[in-house]
């Protein structure tokens, strides 16, 4: 005898395809089939019968989705049943979603409550219809999240005849304007199972209407249902509605719809995962409709991290002057430990901050007092990608002129310039896996900022992966961001925090200032982490991140998902990079009047000519920050790993050049 067959999934092809697409579908599933009901739960009748809006998608007999909203005080909905609710009120009769109202036709209800920001779902096919409104049977019931709701609070509304509506087959002026100041809509959208009506919230100018007429928002993280964009999967056809709930003002539009997945608009909008793109077949205003009114209170917190169009524009210039000293002006300076400190900052010429990760680099141009020309450094970003400012978090280095600098004369309002950040030390986008960040000293700071990009993805996406946090500090006065590493792992589920202190002061006391005395090492992860899979990223001293590394190979942890950026040359102690046409050849340094010859023991220029007494700035020593480019006069220049810095033509950058044959040097 056969086991049962379990219930079938509630979400059709067209979400399914999307749920795929997305890397959900698996996530999902067991989500879907706990929460989607095919009956209303007693709470969400009660919630029907309280409210004062309902908003209604319905499609029309030529099969187009239209979306409206009915109006007034708390009763006019009620629950008979736990499988129907009846309407005692009707569109209007210049109200396009009217035609779509008769018997059998599908519909879509969404309860919304302004004033607290719940909103609860309901679909399903009108059972009945008479002049005083209509008895939906319930086949779908669901709740939804409230985390791209604005509150607003009711006002009472004085109603006075209005005119007929405007109708119109493309987005005017008026129209325009309403949907770019816009911060909610509501869209209806059509499958074989029946209509939808979803809620779409963000800051005033998440909407645009573009240049050919097209109305383009972002789609952002939600409850992974993707009942909207599944619908638009299986049919294009959709229906909008911008509620003025100041003015009563309704402007629905009816058209098609398509989501695009990538692409530069898509990279430049703060908070988007995808965007839809709405192109309008007729346009309705509708003045003065609605009986009750709502004034603004509060918007919605979760939206800090989301971006408007204007944002976009200034992200995407940002990004075409990306290898471009651009003026930043440092806004604030704070001191994370006693060699650390935290500088912030500012576009100082008004633009935009390109798009970065957590773990990338900035590159900076300073000019010190009394220099002869300026410096050029990189300092890794130390806070997840920020709309309004940059964070780098430096360490003081004895006898370092830059990091001297930065301690000792930078301060708010002074200037520095730099790049667009950059850098290929980041987290793996498509992995789920839990994250191990391991840091010593000022490697910290692509941790942290790798930190705080998890701990708001997780927050955004309400699927948060579990992350352990090691780190190892001297002491306690060298131990950077300790307030806000204990904040997140108190208060943060999934973040598991441990600091380790080398050789702790009298005053650091066990249990609270650190958890553990001694090296980061293998035996403390063996002692930390639980038997799993994990994503490592490794960032501190050389001898650190190598002993590490073999370590985690030693375990057979797969190369791949050991990252790892270090202190110093960019490959690992005792790895050689594999050298092309690496030949031995006599190179020279035409300016101090030396020639040495270089094999492929020698490493790079920058090791030839410090071997041979031939100074050449450095930095990083990396490829990042250009500091020891030098200008080629004769010969040709390989590289064993491509270089991240721009470089002007005729220049090499000797930390990461070998000679390819005989070469002259301008140093």
């Amino acid at each position: 005898m056969s086991s049962p067959s379990p219930d079938p999934t509630p979400f059709h092809p067209g979400e399914l395809a999307v749920q795929e697409r997305a890397g959900v579908r698996e996530q999902i599933a067991p989500v879907g089939a706990f929460n989607i009901r095919r009956f209303l739960p007693d709470q969400h009748r009660r919630f029907f019968a309280d409210l004062d809006l309902l908003f209604v998608g319905a499609v029309d007999p030529a099969g187009q989705p239209w979306a409206t909203v009915l109006a007034g005080d708390p009763g006019f909905i009620a629950s008979p049943t736990r499988t129907s609710l009846t309407v005692a009120l009707l569109p209007e009769a210049d109200d396009p979603v009217l035609p779509g109202l008769r018997a059998g036709a599908p519909l879509g209800l969404l309860g919304l409550m302004p004033q607290n920001r719940r909103r609860n779902r309901a679909n399903g096919r009108i059972a009945a219809l008479d002049a005083a409104g209509f008895t939906l049977e319930v086949t779908e019931s669901f709740g939804n999240c409230p985390q791209y709701i604005h509150t607003r609070s009711r006002e009472p509304a004085a109603v006075a005849g209005r005119p007929a509506a405007e109708v119109a087959d493309r987005i005017g002026d008026e129209a325009r304007a309403r949907i770019a100041g816009a911060d909610t809509f509501f869209i209806a959208t059509n499958a074989p199972q029946g209509v939808d009506v979803s809620h779409r919230g963000g800051r005033p100018g998440f909407v645009t209407v573009t240049e050919d007429g097209a109305v383009l928002w972002p789609d952002f993280s939600g409850n992974n249902f993707f009942n909207t964009l599944g619908n638009l999967a299986v049919d294009p056809r959709a229906g909008l509605l911008f509620a003025d709930f100041e003015s009563g003002d309704l402007l629905q539009l009816a058209g098609t719809a398509e989501t695009i997945w990538d692409g530069p608009e898509l990279a430049a909008f703060r908070g988007a995962e995808r965007l839809v793109r709405f192109t309008p077949s007729a346009v309705v205003l509708r003045r003065g409709v609605l009986p009750v009114r709502f004034a603004p209170q509060e918007a919605s917190p979760v939206l800090v991290a989301t971006g408007t169009w204007d944002e976009a524009a200034q992200t995407r210039a940002a990004l075409a002057e990306r290898d471009t000293w651009r003026p930043f002006t440092v806004a604030r300076v704070e001191a994370e430990s006693a060699t650390i400190r935290s500088i912030y900052l500012t576009p100082a010429d008004g633009g935009g901050i390109a798009p970065h990760r957590a773990g990338q680099y900035l590159p900076l141009r300073l000019t010190l007092p009394g220099g002869d020309r300026p410096l050029l450094r990189t300092y890794t970003l130390s806070d997840a990608a920020h709309p309004g400012h940059l964070r780098i978090s430096v360490k003081r280095e004895a006898g370092g002129a830059a990091s001297g600098f930065l301690h000792d004369r930078l301060a708010p309002g002074d200037t520095v310039e730099a790049m667009a950040p950059r850098g290929e030390f980041v987290l793996d986008p498509e992995s789920r896996r839990p994250v191990v960040l391991l840091s010593a000293g000022v490697g910290i700071t692509p941790m942290i900022a790798m930190l705080n990009e998890l701990v708001r993805d997780g927050l955004r996406s309400r699927s948060p992966r579990e992350v352990y946090f090691i780190h190892g500090a001297r002491d306690g006065s060298e131990q950077a961001f300790a307030d806000h590493l204990r904040q997140l792992a108190l208060y943060t589920p999934g973040v598991n925090l441990h600091i380790r202190f080398s050789r702790p002061r009298s005053q650091d006391v066990l249990g609270e200032d650190h958890a553990s005395t001694g090296r980061v090492d293998l035996d403390l992860l063996r002692g930390l982490l639980p038997f799993g899979d994990y994503d490592f990223y490794l960032c501190g001293p050389g001898g650190f991140v190598a002993d590490l590394h073999a370590g985690l190979r030693g375990l057979n942890v797969a190369a791949e998902r050991i990252h790892y950026e270090f202190f110093g040359p960019s490959s690992l102690p005792g790895e050689v990079p594999t050298l092309v046409d690496a030949m031995p050849a006599e190179v020279t340094f035409a300016e101090s009047g030396m020639t040495a010859r270089w094999t492929p023991q020698a490493g790079t220029l920058l090791d030839l000519a410090e071997a041979s007494g031939v100074p050449i700035d450095f930095s990083c020593r990396s490829g990042r920050c250009g500091t020891c480019a030098v200008r080629v006069l004769s010969g040709e220049i390989g590289y064993a790993q491509t270089p991240e810095a721009a470089l002007s033509d005729g220049h090499a950058l000797a930390c990461q050049a070998h000679p390819r044959g005989a070469i002259s040097l301008s140093v």
